[in-house]
């Protein structure tokens, strides 16, 4: 049987188990150090895996296994439970909208749509469930995004351009950073035509009581029908749905 090798792969994993050995971080030179890697590779390393989401580097510099690292072992079965029991109540707040609901989930800096609910008169797409989408041009990826450490989100575009959909996309990362403190103050986030034309959105983090977040719902329809102040009595729907579905959750014993 052929034996396969790839350094840097392997490489990758020894430097996650590293970083999960420790409650206090790592810092660069640790990480060089137990790995016997030269500190440039153990930095670029490091900066890879915060960009897919699975370190991150706080204010101190030194690095710790990422959120999506502690999905990694649970993670389908964590989205088919939380999709399951939130369905009824996409359900529910698609009829009294009338408008599309999508539920979406992070990976990485995509976000993709794990249950969608529309009606007669919703917005048509070709969006289909299981679809991905770059988080900084949805409302969901925007509304998840904002509950990450704000270090962890510049870390993951260190390496990525943020694409252009529209003229309205946040392409700079700066922006992107002070588009996400708005929405972690106001509580939901807004697509204003930024992945599509004539398209906007709004969407709200599903927050455990630990402040995090693995996925988030939106309301998606015609400008013409979302306008500013529906969106807003939208958000605050979103929210005590939101809300609704993390008790929902929590009473079957699972967590968001």
């Amino acid at each position: 049987m052929a034996t396969y090798k790839n350094q840097s792969l392997k490489r990758g994993f020894q430097i996650l188990e590293y970083l999960g050995e420790s409650t206090k971080g790592r810092a660069v030179s640790d990480v060089a150090r137990a790995t016997g890697l030269h500190r440039a590779t153990a930095h670029r390393l490091l900066e890879v895996l915060c960009g897919m989401g699975y370190a991150y580097k706080g204010e101190d510099r030194r690095y710790w296994i990422g959120f999506n690292m502690h999905l990694f072992g649970y993670r389908s079965n964590m989205v088919a439970r939380i999709t399951h029991h939130a369905h009824p109540y996409l359900v529910t707040l698609a009829h009294d909208v009338d408008e599309t609901v999508n539920l979406g989930f992070l990976e990485g800096i995509q976000v993709f749509i794990a249950d969608r609910v529309t009606t007669e008169r919703a917005h048509r797409s070709e969006v289909q469930i299981g679809t991905y989408f770059d988080a900084h041009a949805t409302s969901l990826g925007k509304a998840l995004l904002s509950v990450r450490p704000i270090n962890e989100v510049r870390a993951s575009y260190k390496f990525t351009r943020l694409s252009a959909y529209t003229g309205r996309t946040i392409t700079d990362v700066e922006a992107l950073s002070r588009e996400l403190a708005i929405i972690r103050k106001r509580g939901y986030s807004i697509n204003d035509e930024e992945g599509s034309p004539g398209i906007r959105s709004v969407a709200t983090p599903i927050l455990n009581p630990h402040g995090r977040a693995a996925c988030a719902l939106a309301v998606t329809g015609p400008r013409a029908r979302l306008d500013d102040a529906r969106i807003e009595r939208i958000g605050t729907q979103l929210q005590n749905v939101a809300s609704e579905i993390v008790t929902r959750v929590a009473t079957q014993g699972t967590d968001i």
